[in-house]
Order: C-alpha cells, then structure tokens, then sequence
C-alpha cells in the first residue's frame, strides 16, 4: 500500500505546486469539459427518436494534448465517441457547447451506419483522393439525413467555421467545400469549390454511393494541380463533429475465416458472362455501377474456368440472364422516376404542451390498381340503396330555393302575412307592414374529401358477418363517389396508414380535379390494409389538399375504425391529443371535420378528437354506406 499512497502524494504535490496561471488553466479546463458518462442517456434518447433504434456507444480515453481528444469514428457498426468534449468559443461570438458536440457528433456518425453500405479499398487510392471521397461521403450521408430530418442541417452548419480566406493548405480546401457542400448560404466563388458543389448538386440519386468515388476522383485531380502542401496524416477536420471515416476503407489486413465482399459491386471482365462476373471471373477488371449478383455463386470455389467452359456459359445463360439484368434495371428506372413526393408536419406533445416542428415525415404513394370487377360487384349488389340515396340528392340539388318572409320590399305578396295585417286593421291593432317575400335560390359551394384508414386492423372481418372492414370501406367508397356525381360536389378519396413518424404513407386514390372513372375505380379495389394509424399527421395532409380548394365550405369525413396508433409510440394518449390539435387547425382554416367510427367503443376517445356533434358511431356496420350517405346529405344541406 505505501508505493501507492506514495504516487498519489508525488502526484498531488505536483498539483499543487502549479503556477498560478497553469492552476487556472487546469480548473478552467475541468469546469468547461462534459463527459460523455454525463450525457450517455440523453444522446441515447436522440438517436432513438430520429432514427427508431439503439445504437452502440463506446467512448474512447482523450489525448491530453488535444482540444477534443480522439476524432469519432464508426467501427463494427458501433460509435466511437470522446470520452471528453469541451466548450469552444469561436471568433469571440461561436459558441460551441459539449453537448452539441455530442449531438452533433452522434447524428453523423448514426448516418454513416444508416447510408454508408460500401467498403472500397484503401490501397489503390492516393492520399488526395481519398481524403476527397471520404468529404464527398460526409456530405452524401448527411444531405440524405437532413432529407428525413431536417432541423439536423443547422446543428451540423453551426459547427462549420471555413471561410474564403483559409485557403493556405489542401486542409482550407477540403473544410470550405464540406460547408460548401451542406450550406446553401455559404458564399465562396472559387472556382474549385464551385465545380464540386456542381457535381454533387446534378449527380441525380443520392441513394447511389458509386457517384462518391467518381465525384471524389474528378475534384483530387483538380486540387493536385493547384501544387499546395496536403499531409493526410496530421489532417483534422475543421468541424470537430465529423469522424475520420475508417470505416470507408477496407483493412490492409484480411481477418481470419472471413470474406469481406462488396455486396454492390461486381467486376466487368473481357468475356461478357454474368457468371463470370458473378463469380468473379478472370480478365481485366474494373468497378461497375451495376449491382447483380448470385449469393450461390459468390460463396462457392474461386477456380476460374478454361476458355470452352466459359465460351459455353456464356451461350447457355448471357441471353436468360441478361434479359434478367435489363428487368431490373427497368423497375430501378422506373421507380425512381415514380419517387413520392415527401412532406414534414409538425406533432403535438401533450406532456411539453408544445409542437415539434418537422417531427412527422409524410409521403405520398402511388396506390396500386386492382380489379375493377370489384366495384361492378358493389353496384350491382347495392342497386336499391343506390337508387334511393340518388333520389334523396336529386332533390338537395334541385330543391335548392327558399322563401325569405317578412320583407317590406319583396318579390311578391305573402299571403298569410297580409291576411294578419288585415287582421289587426279590423282589429284596430297596428298592422305589420313586412307583408312581402322573396325567393332566393341556393348555390352548392363545397368541396368534401374522404379520408380512410388503411391499417392493417382493417383486414379483420367484422363481427357477426363474412366480409372484412376493409371490404365495408371499398363498398362505403364506390356507393358514395356513384352517388355524389348525381350532386357535382367536387369530392377526393384519400387513404393513410403509418409505420412511425419517419414513414406515414399517403394515397391519392381519387382528387378533385380527377373525373370518376376507371382509373379511380381501379385504385379504390385495390386498397390494402397495412401497418398503423397515425391519424394527426394524415388530417394535416388532408387539411394542405383541402385549402388549395376555392369552395365557400369544405368538409372532410374520417372513417376508421379504431383509435389513434403507431409502433412508435407508447401510451393512448399521446397520438389522441395530436389529432385532436390537427382537428382544432383544420377548424381555424375553416374546414369542418366529421369521423365515422367503427370501433363500438370509440365514445371514450372519439368526442374529444373532433368534438361532441362532429362523430358518430356505427353500431351495426352493414347500414354503413346507407348512413354514409345520408349524413353527407344532412351535413352538405
């Protein structure tokens, strides 16, 4: 024990036997640091409710010599993060605390695990071009997180400090076209640094990781030409959030008992055969955009085959295969021509009693067509309902006139008005002089949108009968859109399902400016039950499509059939009180909200979302489409 309290003591007196400014020094720089221990849950808590998952933390010692010890880096798919960070004061007005380093340094590295899928090797690459490739991947992977998210982009723009005028060192370079690349307002006319932001801005998909080695390869060659001093080695971001990215490049040394293969790469050689490509075939060899490949193939023995063998394989598969190849790239063309469109709404928090901007991601899908012998089914098994309900709006539309008694200046005599007054003269009463009418004509002015829930609880099968809620829904929808032309109301039929708030997914399955015809037909028989119900965030939608309209009144019916939910989300109440606030939003722009439930106990919920005379219930749900109807007559009237 006594050599150990013997180093504590030798230690302390060296403490304390500081000078007085290295003294302040040392508790200044104590007082200004945050340990990553200090903050370890709350960045926990970050990342979980951007991306929905846990991630791996592991802090790693500080070097005493430097301000923010080690870099981060991703590793094994696990961050690696300073056990230290300090507050940093920048031009006497930035101010950087360690927590936003945190955060800051964690997001970045989350989106490298996130879109980062590509390995490529370190050995054939100079010093310059992979410094470029590893800045153009930083900038790749946070364009497509502040894409999901994108109050990140001014976390990440605050901690860039570049300017024009640090332009010494390949270092100046390389941080001023990272800010260049994330800040949009970042001015910066070198030419350099104007031809990089151009080549990212136009390189089309950013889900393709390919274009980093072009983009990077392109910007090397034209830095080396400047002749200006670069050291790889002792480079430092000037951003301190961002990571060395080691985990770009393959290791110099292979692991024991494992293959590292590239999952979106494969070889192009002089002899044309996706087996031999496949297999890694023999010839010259160079990267190529293209990703096909057969697991089968990949792992099986590497021995290259003889000239006949691969003559052969070429004839027996180039034809089936390459017309295999040429299918799915079609279907990749195509669905990124197709890409929905994506919108970011806010979402109540009832326990902050404040909303969180940009919270809920939104996109619009192309509805998938179905039979359209479905909706002839419908028809033709509902003819009497159907027939009724156009009747009972034939005569809203063409009843549409009333009489406005009272008048002292009218149109034409009120009888019974002017048998009173004569009344009260022989009575020697004062007679009242308001004896006329006019008749006044009533304008349809309104603009109805249907909202359905289409999550995957609409799959069962209502109780007591054969067909499902999702079937009762197509049936409400065909009768309603057949009836409502005999009125001309302009109508739209949406739907909505969610899976978190990074993916609620909405359907246009018939606008208002879209005639009823086959195409709308086809789209409402092919709906399909899936996933969850967050219910604020697609009334908001719905509220976005309803203000573009110019009708006076404008109305939009929810049917569902049960309450607000999604995977994400613990709790009734949270998801309740956001759709009760879009509900409220929806009100102030002058939209009225009318829910359809088909959850018997929806009376605990339901009249604080949308009001007490703003729901109803359906009990027995085979009168559905017949009460369907007749509250929209009653509600339009």
């Amino acid at each position: 024990m006594k050599p150990a309290f013997n180093r504590l003591a030798l230690g302390l007196k060296k403490y304390l036997g500081l000078s007085p400014k290295k003294s302040l020094a040392a508790l200044r720089k104590e007082r200004e640091r945050i340990k990553f221990t200090d903050v370890q849950r709350r960045i926990n808590m970050y990342l979980r409710g951007l991306w929905g998952c846990d991630f791996i933390f592991k802090p790693t010692e500080e070097k005493f010599e430097s301000l923010h010890g080690c870099k981060p880096f991703v590793e094994d798919n696990s961050i690696h993060v300073p056990d230290t960070y300090y507050e940093v004061t920048q031009n006497g007005s930035s101010h950087f605390t360690g927590l936003e380093f945190y955060r800051a340094a964690s997001a970045h590295a989350a989106a490298h695990i996130f879109y980062s899928r590509r390995q490529s090797p370190s050995d054939v690459l100079d010093q310059w071009q992979k410094a470029l490739i590893s800045t153009i991947e930083d900038a790749r992977v946070e364009a497509l997180a502040v894409r999901r998210f994108p109050g990140l982009k001014k976390l990440w723009a605050k901690q860039h400090t570049a300017t024009p005028e640090h332009n010494e060192t390949a270092d100046d370079y390389l941080d001023r076209l990272a800010r260049a690349l994330l800040d949009d307002t970042y001015l910066d006319d070198d030419p350099w640094i104007k031809q990089g932001r151009e080549l990212f801005k136009t390189a089309g998909n950013l889900e393709d990781d390919h274009l980093v080695r072009d983009i990077g390869m392109a910007l090397a060659h034209e830095l080396q030409k400047r002749n200006i001093r670069f050291k790889a080695d002792s480079y430092v971001h000037g951003a301190a959030y961002r990571d060395d990215n080691r985990h770009l490049w393959e290791s110099a040394k292979p692991v024991d008992d494992e293959v590292q293969i590239s999952p979106t790469t494969f070889f192009e050689s002089k002899i044309l055969s996706i087996w031999e490509f496949a297999r890694f075939g023999y010839g010259e060899k160079r990267k190529s955009a293209i990703t096909f490949y057969d697991a089968e193939f990949l792992f099986s023995d590497d021995k290259p085959l003889s000239d006949e063998e691969a003559d052969t394989a070429s004839e027996l598969e180039s034809e089936e295969d390459l017309n295999k190849l040429s299918a799915l790239l079609s279907k990749k063309t195509a669905s990124e021509a197709s890409s929905p469109e994506t919108y970011h709404y806010s979402e109540w928090n009832f326990r902050s009693q404040n909303e969180t901007e940009s919270w809920v991601t939104l996109r619009e899908m192309n509805a998938k067509p179905g039979d359209l012998q479905i909706v002839d089914n419908i028809i033709e098994q509902n003819n009497h309902l159907l027939s009724r309900m156009k009747i009972l709006l034939n005569a809203i539309r063409y009843g549409g006139v009333h009489r406005v008694r009272k008048l002292e200046e009218g149109d034409e005599i009120d009888i019974n008005a002017a048998i009173r007054s004569q009344i009260d003269i022989r009575l020697g009463v004062q007679p009242d002089p308001r004896i006329m009418m006019r008749t006044v004509r009533k304008t349809r002015d309104i603009s109805v949108l249907l909202l359905l829930d289409l999550s995957k609880s609409t799959n069962e099968k209502v109780q007591g009968q054969e067909h499902t809620v999702l079937e009762l829904t197509q049936q409400v929808c065909v009768l309603f859109s057949d009836a409502i032309k005999t009125v001309g109301d302009p109508f739209a039929i949406h739907g909505f399902c969610s899976e978190s708030r990074h993916n609620v997914e909405y359907y246009r399955l018939k606008d208002f400016d879209q005639p009823y015809d086959d195409v709308p037909k086809a789209r409402i028989a092919g709906m399909t039950g899936q996933r969850a119900t967050r219910m604020g965030a697609a009334i908001r939608h719905a509220t976005y499509h309803l203000n573009k309209q110019q009708s006076r009144k404008k109305l939009l019916i929810l049917i569902t059939d049960g309450a607000p939910d999604d995977i994400d989300v613990r709790g009734e109440e949270y998801l309740r009180w956001d759709a009760k606030k879009a509900v409220e939003s929806a009100g102030r722009s002058g939209i009225n909200t009318f829910c359809i439930s088909l959850d018997p106990r929806a009376d605990r919920y339901v009249s604080r979302i949308f009001g007490a005379r703003n729901y109803m219930v359906v009990d027995h749900v085979r009168c559905l489409p017949e009460k369907m109807l007749m509250l929209y007559a009653g509600l339009t009237r």
